[in-house]
């Protein structure tokens, strides 16, 4: 089952451009069986983003320094773009492998500023899978570790 904060390594994504690139992936929800998975990419490329460590709130960035996660270099996690690809392109398509996790803390941090930054801009189902109704995830809970035993 893919969780929220899992970091995925896509060979061929093609961007919101039409061009298609490699790219690490971040997966913002913990899809249920039928929901698409939602990503957003990162950058290495520095150009004019800032290095402070964190949400970036009016470029829609969340900057990750070298070697403080699974990044061994600067990473900037790019908020204005969300992805959304199937269940079934995630799990069959061999360009798309799973390639470590963020911690619970982080993901946290980087689905609030990517609120902060571009709430607006989020659809009502993509607002759904980000921020479920805790009903909902304690259903993805339970199909995932199964039912409690009774005492």
């Amino acid at each position: 089952m893919a969780v929220r904060g899992t970091i995925y390594h896509h060979r061929r994504l093609v961007f919101k451009n039409g061009v298609a690139g490699i790219k690490y992936i971040i997966l913002l929800n913990t899809p249920g069986p039928n929901d698409p998975y939602l990503f957003v990419k990162t950058t290495t490329q520095k150009k004019d983003k800032p290095s402070k460590p964190g949400c970036i709130e009016n470029l829609s960035l969340f900057f990750i320094p070298a070697k403080t996660t699974f990044f061994q270099s600067d990473t900037w996690i790019q908020l204005h773009e969300i992805y959304s690809i199937t269940p079934d392109d995630v799990i069959k398509d061999s360009d798309i492998t799973e390639e470590g996790s963020f911690d619970l803390n982080l993901i946290e941090k980087i689905v609030n500023c990517l609120f902060l930054s571009s709430e607006d801009d989020i659809s009502p189902d993509h607002r759904r899978l980000l921020r479920p109704p805790l009903k909902e995830s304690l259903k993805k809970l339970q199909t995932k570790f199964g039912k409690r035993p009774k005492a």
